[in-house]
């Protein structure tokens, strides 16, 4: 009994419940633990924690009332969450409130909503839209990549000035769902050539501005992208730059390589007993990955956590196979993209292989609107797989009563409908 009672509660793909679960608790454990420098500064000892347990909940409540909704409703709500998120992207960068040198913050009700967040959720369900229409023989490639281009190009606009991590990340997720599109090899060939050539002169570009040029105007954040560049790549440092960093004091790279590096091979310093938690600034957040490596060591910290994100991206890609909508495939690989780049560009920055660029680990890192907005592509990962299994079981149902092909759509709608 108490097992169908879950069943009711909990639909969709198992696996992708569980790969939720095990990264919520992880959330939960390593924020905790992290959180040591916050503590000192918060009224509260527990304040730090309890603002996130608060985040989590809302966003596990966004990620079931996504899940309990039919397929069909993400598509008529493509338009007006592309449009809102839009909007509110617009409000945050002209009139919204600056955290750490950006504007893209907007306060609702007591909440402080990072619009970007919104907007990218948006663009996902977009870009589907406008994939799904292609595969139907809707729209032409060349009518289709112009418009998914025009979408990421008023959202990344916006963003790039602020957040230029963030704006070539999507970028590079809107791509490859591109590519995932099947769009036409010779447009899509063109189209990689002018990325490459276009990525170049921009990085050529930034690196060559004096920095005396843009300090005190909007485009300061120039300087903060290039002193990550050479903090990544040290020959573009000159010698007094390279003199004044190797001190190593508040310095995020080494406190990471030390988390790492101090960790052990199976059992790490054990859940709480982070050291370079108290030397991190953004412990919490921005490397967080580090944290975990150092508490629970390789195997399970670093290798553990890098298979719960490869498996969510490869079980999603099965769940996508099963759909016979294309906007569903779509927005399922959209929506696990999401998640997966994200994580594997944060362990990439984490472990040394990139520039530190700010990006929180999904689902796990400290925060509210990027919690939440995880939760809703997990809550229509779990509404796609519904659709796919009752699709699944429609087709058998069909074939053991030999019913007819038109029949099955019908079948699947009252299926799906469900509130």
């Amino acid at each position: 009994m108490s097992k169908g009672i879950t069943n009711r509660l909990f639909k969709g793909d198992k696996v992708t419940w569980i790969i939720f679960a095990a990264l919520f608790a992880l959330s939960f454990v390593e924020v905790f633990s992290a959180t040591s420098r916050l503590t000192f500064r918060s009224e509260s000892y527990w304040y730090p924690i309890t603002m996130h347990v608060r985040f989590m909940a809302m966003g596990f409540v966004a990620a079931w009332i996504t899940h309990n909704l039919p397929m069909t409703w993400f598509k008529k709500l493509a338009y007006v969450a592309y449009w809102g998120g839009l909007a509110l992207l617009v409000y945050a960068t002209f009139f919204g409130q600056t955290k750490n040198d950006a504007s893209r913050w907007v306060t609702i009700m007591g909440f402080s909503i990072q619009a970007s967040e919104f907007a990218k959720l948006g663009l996902i369900m977009m870009v589907a839209n406008f994939l799904g229409d292609w595969q139907s023989d809707l729209e032409t490639g060349a009518r289709t990549m112009g418009k998914i281009l025009i979408a990421t190009g008023m959202v990344c606009g916006l963003t790039f000035t602020t957040n230029l991590s963030t704006t070539l990340l999507v970028c590079f997720i809107i791509y490859l769902m591109m590519l995932l599109g099947k769009l036409p090899r010779a447009l899509m060939l063109k189209f990689t050539g002018i990325c490459i050539l276009s990525g170049g002169l921009l990085g050529a570009t930034i690196m060559m501005i004096p920095p005396s040029s843009v300090k005190d105007t909007k485009l300061e954040r120039v300087i903060t992208w290039q002193n990550r560049v050479k903090d990544f790549l040290p020959f573009f440092k000159s010698e007094a730059e390279k003199k004044k960093s190797d001190d190593g004091k508040s310095d995020q790279r080494v406190h990471a390589n030390i988390a790492i590096a101090s960790s052990g091979i199976i059992f790490g310093k054990g859940p709480g007993n982070s050291v370079q938690r108290d030397f991190l600034p953004e412990a919490y957040s921005d490397l967080i990955y580090a944290i975990i490596i150092e508490e629970w060591g390789l195997i399970i910290g670093c290798i553990g956590v890098l298979l719960l994100y490869l498996t969510l991206l490869y079980h999603t890609g099965q769940i996508a196979k099963n759909c016979d909508d294309p906007f569903a495939t779509y927005l399922a690989l959209g929506s696990a993209l999401m998640i997966g780049t994200h994580a594997l560009f944060h362990m990439t920055i984490s472990v040394g292989l990139g520039p530190i660029t700010g990006q929180p680990l999904p689902l796990v890192s400290r925060g509210g609107s990027s919690i939440i907005v995880n939760c809703i592509y997990i809550g229509m990962i779990l509404s796609i797989s519904r659709y796919a299994r009752e699709l699944r079981i429609a087709k058998e149902r069909a074939k053991h009563n030999k019913t007819d092909k038109a029949d099955i759509n019908p079948l699947v709608e009252a299926a799906t409908e469900e509130p």
